[in-house]
């Protein structure tokens, strides 16, 4: 239970607060104004022209979504990726997930991946582990709006993660980790 669930509504847990949830936009729109200890800003989680959202994510000063595009072809996995900065700049990416490489990529490409392989099945835990590693395991929890577009081996960082989890006696973190880890090793 937390804390606002004993009377203390009005405090913020864990530095953010949700303001509210705009349903009624046009275009069938879904967006979340969000408040964090870095500012107001929204997470753009489905809208239709840009297709089914298959992945959604905020950091410190920015919002992330991954698109599976009307015209998806899951022999040509291509998705639109749009990154919005705290102004609300939109920056966006058509991200070729069968291109995307594991030891040299930026974090929108490594996340537009790790999105797919959990929403086709392939890998399930993928985004998650994915967004554990890169982002609680490494400090990266303050990352900015600029930090994701820094090339990183993203098989390095989840190799630092796996081997936190074990040599603090998480097991099962590690075993979540593995399975990420594994698949991409084939």
């Amino acid at each position: 239970m937390s804390v606002s669930g004993i009377g203390a509504a009005k405090y913020p847990i864990a530095g953010y607060e949700t303001r509210k949830v705009q349903r009624n936009m046009p275009g069938n729109n879904m967006v979340q104004t969000t408040q964090m200890s870095s500012g107001t800003f929204k997470l753009h989680i489905s809208n239709d022209e840009d297709g089914k959202a298959i992945g959604s994510m905020c950091g410190a000063d920015y919002s992330l979504t991954v698109y599976q595009p009307k015209d998806f072809d899951p022999a040509n996995p291509v998705y639109k990726v749009k990154v919005w900065d705290k102004s609300g700049n939109v920056t966006e990416r058509m991200v070729d997930v069968s291109k995307v490489d594991t030891k040299g990529s930026d974090y929108i490409d490594m996340f537009a991946y790790s999105s797919h392989l959990s929403a086709s099945g392939e890998c399930p835990g993928a985004q998650s582990a994915f967004i554990r590693s890169g982002a609680n395991q490494h400090g990266f929890d303050n990352k900015t709006h600029d930090d994701l577009f820094e090339m990183t081996d993203w098989l390095s960082v989840l190799k630092d993660a796996m081997q936190t989890q074990y040599s603090a006696g998480n097991f099962k973190g590690y075993l979540d980790f593995k399975q990420f880890w594994d698949f991409l090793e084939k």
